[in-house]
C-alpha cells in the first residue's frame, strides 16, 4: 500500500507558492511590530539620490517578495536605437 509515483496523496493540498499558517502569523506579526512610520522618515532624510535608491531597492523584496529569476526563455529580438541629442544652452 502507498501512493503511486509521482502522485500525492492529496491532490487537492495548498497551492503550490501558498505560505503555511505558522509563516503567515510570522510575517503579520513582524508587520505589525514594524513602524513604517520611522522608516519613511528615515528615508526622507537620505539627500543623496544615490543612497536613497540603494536604501530603497534593499528594502523592495521586502515589500514585494524576492523574484525568482526566468529561465532563458527564446524571444523575438529586435535592436533598440536610441538617439542622443545634445540640449543647447542659451
Amino acid at each position: 500500500m502507498g501512493f503511486e509515483k509521482g502522485k500525492s496523496g492529496n491532490p487537492e493540498g495548498r497551492p503550490k507558492g501558498a505560505l503555511n499558517k505558522t509563516t503567515n502569523e510570522i510575517r503579520e506579526f513582524i508587520s505589525k511590530a514594524i513602524d513604517t512610520d520611522k522608516i519613511k522618515d528615515k528615508l526622507n532624510q537620505i539627500e543623496d539620490p544615490v543612497d536613497y535608491i540603494n536604501a530603497v531597492s534593499k528594502l523592495l523584496p521586502y515589500i514585494t517578495g524576492k523574484v525568482k529569476p526566468i529561465e532563458n526563455i527564446e524571444r523575438d529580438h529586435r535592436d533598440i536605437v536610441i538617439n542622443l541629442v545634445p540640449i543647447k544652452k542659451d
